[in-house]
Parts: C-alpha cells; structure tokens; sequence
C-alpha cells in the first residue's frame, strides 16, 4: 500500500471518487477531510480500485470513511491488516461515517457495526422562509434580531480571518460558562483547530461562507460546502450569544444565499440533547443514519 500525505492539491482526486458514491452524510466532501489536517496526520492510498483515507494520531489510526469507489472483501481485508498492524487496541481499527447502504458490503461473519448520532437535512426553501405556526417561533427571534440591531449580512473575506477566529473564542467562551461535559469542552477546542484550518485554505476548499456584522465587526459566522450527493452542508455556525435571535438569523440568512441545492445537511447533535431538540425544532425532511463498523473480537481472517 503506498500512502501519500494529504494535500489540497489532492481535491481532483478526492472530488472524482466521492462522485462515484454519493452520500448525505457531511463527511462526504474534500473540505470535511482535509481540515481535519491540524488534528490528524491523513494519508490515502489506491487499494485495487478504490481510494482509502487513513486517519492517524497518538491512539492509533483507522479509516474516516469506507473505501471510495469499490469495497469488495480483499479490500477491506487489506485495510484492516494495515490497521491492525498500527493499532494495539483492535477497536481503534475502524471504518467511520459508514452510511446505511454502505453496510451490506460487510459480511456479518466478520464485521459488527454501530449507529452514531444522526445528522439531520432540511429544506432549504422552509429555512429561507420561516413561513407557518411550525417555524413561528424562530421567525419571532430573526424579528426580535432585526428589530434591536441594525446587521449587515456579507460573503466571508479572507480578511476576515482574525476577527471570525476571535468571534468563535468569545462563543466558546460563553458556551463554556454553561458548564457543558467533558466531551462538548474537547470538541469546543477541536473545532477551533478545524476553524483555523478551514480559514487558512478557504480559497482551496470550494467553501462558501458568511459574516453577519453588527456595529462594523463580526457577530455570527456560518459556513458550509456541496456534499457528493448535491447536497449543501453546514459545517460551522456560531455568534455572539449575548444578540438574542442573531442564531435564528444568521441560520435563515445563510440558508438564503445556499442556493446551490434544495436541501441542506446541518449535520449531528454531537449526542447533546439539547443541540439535538434545537435541530428537531426545524423540522427535518430527513434524518440520516451514520455507522461505525468495527471487526468482530473473534474475527481471524488477517
């Protein structure tokens, strides 16, 4: 297996591949993989036909996303023994973002899989409008909004930068007054890597993004990318808590100006129930389920 270090010039590639399995999930899309860059070394290789992504760190690595393009047995077969071999604990050796139709290439004898958090997709058109009792309650917070601050919604400029990494450090900050768990408090600072190496390679990433400014400096961000399967998906979304309704604003704003595609991945809940009723609140057209599949603790045939 011959692995190669992930760069950005490596989208072509990426972008062919992923157009062969078309999936909902929002790990379906070169910017969701190589801003995860900061955190893990990635590395891909060509395994028969299909292209492999390796995801490694100090715990081990395993694989972001089942084989792209074919995932017959030798190559799964394959990517496990590699795993294998790096990994000391067998349940690090895993294939992530795994999508419902993807689990019927793994034989049952060999393979056990897992549901993640869902992610939810919405209509595009129904977060543009806010329209009917079912969305009256964000309508009434982009009104409040509207009403007490005088914004001005504009596409993201690289120089930007500074001030939207600064606007998501007094987000964090005021998450973390909420006294959030362990895990959330991880991912808070995990996420501002991935946002850093978003932002450095914006122009590279066929990314689209808004700034929503409030007295001439940024006071929401949100960002997203087209999925494999036409879809649009909203990787970060975040603003000043203290504007009451500037979420529910920003949110319909940018869902405005996603006029690639009808509908819009808005990704998981991170397990977070409150996170997830805020999702459910908008009334999703779909839920899409997400696996992780693991080989068997009796499994022998590496």
């Amino acid at each position: 297996m011959k692995l190669r270090l992930l760069r950005l010039s490596d989208r072509g590639i990426f972008d062919r591949y992923l157009s062969r399995v078309r999936r909902p999930l929002a790990a379906y899309a070169f910017a969701n993989i190589v801003v995860w860059r900061r955190l893990f070394a990635i590395r891909w290789a060509f395994v028969q036909d299909a292209l492999c992504c390796f995801f490694e760190n100090r715990a081990g690595c395993f694989m972001y996303l089942p084989p792209l393009g074919c995932g017959d047995e030798g190559i799964l077969k394959e990517c496990f023994r590699f795993m294998e071999e790096k990994n000391r604990n067998r349940d690090i050796s895993r294939i992530e973002n795994a999508a419902a139709e993807d689990l019927a290439v793994f034989d049952h004898k060999t393979f056990r899989h897992y549901k993640k958090c869902d992610e939810y997709v919405v209509r595009r058109r129904d977060m543009a409008a806010l329209a009917g009792n079912s969305y009256r309650h964000q309508r009434n917070l982009c009104n409040y909004f509207e009403k007490h601050c005088r914004a001005r919604v504009r596409a993201y400029r690289p120089g930007d930068r500074r001030a939207v990494l600064g606007l998501y450090d007094r987000w964090a900050a005021q998450r973390r007054e909420k006294g959030r768990d362990d895990i959330y408090l991880a991912m808070l600072d995990d996420s501002r890597r991935v946002l850093e190496a978003m932002l450095g390679s914006f122009a590279g990433l066929k990314a689209k993004a808004v700034v929503v400014e409030c007295g001439g400096r940024p006071a929401a961000f949100s960002s997203g990318f087209l999925l494999s399967d036409g879809k649009f998906c909203i990787n970060f979304e975040f603003a000043d808590l203290a504007l009451k309704g500037i979420a529910a604003y920003v949110f319909r704003e940018f869902s405005r100006r996603c006029s690639l595609s009808e509908e819009i991945n808005i990704m998981d809940a991170v397990g977070l129930d409150n996170i997830r009723r805020t999702k459910e609140m908008y009334h999703p057209a779909q839920i899409v389920p997400n696996y992780t599949v693991l080989l068997k603790d009796d499994a022998c045939f590496l």
